[in-house]
């Protein structure tokens, strides 16, 4: 097999093991995102070269497959990779012409801004949700002690 390929046991696969690692949990589209991005960056898949298959890159990182199709997608938008279909297709690595103008720049802002929108959205139903059973079941006079305390504390 050519050391672009992704079978197990290739030159590619030896070569990807320390950057590609299992992300932790609450984080998957960026790390995984950062761990791909270090891959190309290093040139460990060289131009033209195809990326491991998209169920071995999610078992290895530990993520679903429609996480790394985001991942992919938006790799894909910044002119670093190109899908191809049908037998011999896959994702490969394109051809690096010179660095667009704060290409990488927009690239993390447009992490950055996914992970604010996620924490936002995990805010917004975290505490909807602890306003509701509070509503639903009352609270002591501890717990609403500790409530105040903790509210004080943001403050």
């Amino acid at each position: 097999m050519s050391e672009s390929g992704s079978g197990p046991g290739s030159a590619a696969d030896d070569r990807l093991a320390p950057v590609l690692r299992p992300v932790r949990a609450g984080n998957g589209f960026e790390e995984a995102l950062e761990q791909i991005l270090q891959v190309l960056r290093l040139g460990l898949v060289p131009d033209g070269g195809r990326l491991p298959a998209e169920r071995e890159l999610a078992d290895r990182l530990r993520i679903s497959r429609v996480t790394l199709r985001e991942v992919l997608k938006v790799l894909q938008d910044q002119g670093l990779v190109e899908s191809r279909r049908g037998r011999y297709g896959g994702t490969f690595v394109r051809a690096r012409p010179e660095p667009a103008v704060g290409g990488e720049d927009e690239l993390r802002r447009r992490v950055e801004a996914v992970d604010v929108e996620d924490t936002l959205r995990f805010r917004e139903v975290l505490e909807v949700g602890a306003a509701g059973l509070c509503a639903a079941h009352g609270l002591g006079d501890g717990q609403a002690r500790r409530l105040r305390a903790a509210l004080d504390a943001t403050r």
